[in-house]
């Protein structure tokens, strides 16, 4: 049964990055074509009456965010999913019998290496993959159909007056997603089930093998040539270090104090939502920056890349390049939202539990 709830809810997960998506491509449109004043460091587009909104910070908050989520989103689900059949077919590595003694095909992400490792006969090392997936997936369903609602809502912003209306389609985007923070089990639930089931009662066992995954990712990178990059790691290390210790800290409250979980679980759930957005963040950075330092003389630093390449190469690294700075703005303006969550994991419970329920309200 939990492994059909499990599969539906990373099934879930998958709307939230769609909506996500959906909600950037009518945003990113809308912004590079409506035009309003001037950008405040001065004139963008002279030819024009004035120049377009995708020119203000504000708006490319906005979308930058949505980019960051859908983008984001796409790796985190990526790294549960099942290899696609077509892509199975295709790729002889896929086909390829599996034995004890056989290396998992390239394609194989998680659920993929379970059941490879079932397939194999290693009973020990399919239940420790299955470990991570359980680990994992109240995060992916939980995290990314907010987000998802976030991306969609943003979209509606960006348009105005005119996303509130059915003719741009964006109002139908947020509530379509608005579902998939329902359904397969509401935020509420899964941020219980991540915090109460998934890490309490297994003894932090999981938080404790997840974040030793993150230090192993940062740790080839604190020394890297990359000054961005190398910033990053630290800045993911500090971070995943943070949520460890924030998981003993609860558990330690939760002996004296019965509803110190409850209280902290969706705080808790969202601050690791984007621990784990930053940390796919930080690997597809990495991708980019060595796909760009492949692709010229190794004397030539990173930051001449501006310039160019008349051969070809500039429409491909300004493709990396986006990713490098998309991940920029996930460490210095998504990841600094874990703070406020943090506060309210750590507040006492009696700010929730004083109130008789019949003082909530004294007209009815």
């Amino acid at each position: 049964m939990f492994t059909f709830i499990n599969t539906s809810r990373v099934g879930t997960a998958v709307q939230g990055v769609a909506a996500a998506e959906k909600g950037f491509q009518h945003a990113l449109w809308y912004c590079k074509e409506r035009r309003s004043m001037r950008a405040l460091s001065g004139k963008k587009e002279p030819e024009e009456v004035a120049d377009a909104i995708i020119w203000q910070p504000a708006v490319r908050q906005m979308l930058l965010t949505q980019k960051a989520v859908a983008e984001g989103g796409r790796s985190m689900v990526y790294e549960c999913a099942l290899r696609n059949p077509a892509q199975t077919l295709r790729n002889p590595a896929c086909r390829a019998p599996l034995t004890r003694a056989s290396t998992p095909p390239r394609c194989a992400l998680l659920a993929d290496k379970m059941n490879d490792a079932k397939a194999a006969g290693d009973e020990k090392g399919e239940k420790h993959i299955d470990e991570q997936l359980a680990f994992l997936t109240p995060i992916l369903k939980g995290f990314l159909t907010e987000m998802g609602k976030e991306a969609a809502d943003l979209a509606v912003q960006a348009y105005g007056g005119h996303g509130y209306i059915v003719d741009n389609r964006a109002e139908q985007n947020l509530r379509d997603v608005r579902i998939a923070a329902l359904w397969e089990g509401t935020t509420q639930i899964q941020a219980l089930d991540l915090l109460g089931r998934k890490i309490m009662l297994q003894k932090m066992k999981p938080i404790g093998e997840h974040c030793g995954r993150l230090y192993a990712q940062c740790r080839p990178l604190l020394m890297h040539s990359d000054s961005g990059l190398r910033r990053r790691a630290w800045s993911l290390l500090g971070h995943a270090a943070d949520w460890q210790l924030l998981t003993y800290r609860l558990g330690l409250r939760a002996a004296s104090d019965r509803e110190a979980i409850a209280a902290a679980s969706v705080d808790y759930l969202m601050l690791s939502g984007y621990v784990t957005l930053a940390a796919h963040w930080l690997r597809i950075e990495e991708t980019a920056v060595r796909a760009l330092a492949s692709r010229i003389p190794s004397p030539t630093p990173l930051g001449l890349l501006d310039r160019g390449d008349a051969d070809g190469f500039e429409e491909e690294a300004e493709f990396y390049r986006a990713k490098v700075q998309t991940s920029a703005f996930v460490f210095e303006r998504l990841l600094p939202r874990t703070a406020a969550h943090r506060a309210a994991i750590l507040a006492p419970t009696s700010a929730l539990t004083a109130m008789r329920n019949e003082d909530f309200s004294f007209d009815h």
